[in-house]
């Protein structure tokens, strides 16, 4: 008996050899509603260049899961302000991410 068959593993027959890491990560982000590693990225590392460094000190992108973005923020003013710019914030990171990726935010106020 072979070891694949001893661990119950097989390489799948389709693949032709290794894939980009991002690949691999979009097919694992697909399953769980959520868009590309490149979208994932312009949010979450690209925050501030997105939203400007005044409004990123006093908010974070929390997770973006089937095109609602959630943002937390640390104040319910930012929370207005916050609304107020997320059509804008919508238009800005498709843009980057060169496809319809955010549909909707929803902010949220960080319990003291």
């Amino acid at each position: 008996m072979g070891q694949t068959e001893v661990m119950g593993w097989e390489p799948s027959p389709n693949r032709s050899g290794p894939r980009q890491l991002s690949e691999a990560l979009d097919q694992v982000t697909s399953g769980l509603k959520a868009p590309r590693a490149q979208v994932l990225k312009t949010v979450f590392a690209a925050w501030e260049e997105l939203v400007g460094s005044v409004m990123a000190a006093h908010s974070s992108p929390v997770r973006l899961v089937d095109g609602e973005l959630v943002v937390a923020v640390d104040d319910p003013a930012w929370a207005t302000e916050m609304r107020f710019f997320s059509g804008e914030l919508i238009d800005r990171i498709n843009a980057t991410a060169e496809e319809d990726a955010v549909s909707s935010v929803t902010v949220r106020v960080r319990p003291r």
